[in-house]
């Protein structure tokens, strides 16, 4: 349920508590609250605007190998590795993935 804000400040106004003006709208006094400061009750979503690292199953699933085939390769220096976290949990660029796939493809012969 919306309620406008407009009303929330009239009642306000006209000297109701919060609770008061909760119970005439159907709302609870924080909700009341929150309209008269302008806060919002939906969720942001957060974008990234980068592109996020991919785990080794991740890569292991794109390029439809096993998970230790990535370990491998990663260890060996196939495919460059970023650690990450206290762990040096392994993560992988997609640029960097997708630079592996195109030096191990042949060019398509037309």
């Amino acid at each position: 349920m919306t309620v406008p804000r407009t009303d929330v400040i009239k009642l306000r106004e006209s000297g109701l508590t919060l609770r008061e003006i909760g119970s005439r709208l159907g709302i609870s006094a924080e909700r009341v609250r929150q309209i008269l400061k302008g806060k919002s009750n939906h969720r942001k979503t957060i974008v990234p605007s980068f592109d996020p690292p991919l785990s080794t199953s991740d890569v292991a699933r794109l390029l439809n190998i096993h998970t230790n085939t990535v370990r491998r390769w990663s260890t060996n220096g196939t495919l460059k590795t970023y650690r990450v976290g206290p762990r040096g949990d392994r993560r992988f660029k997609r640029l960097d993935v997708e630079k592996l796939l195109e030096k191990y493809t042949p060019a398509n012969s037309t």
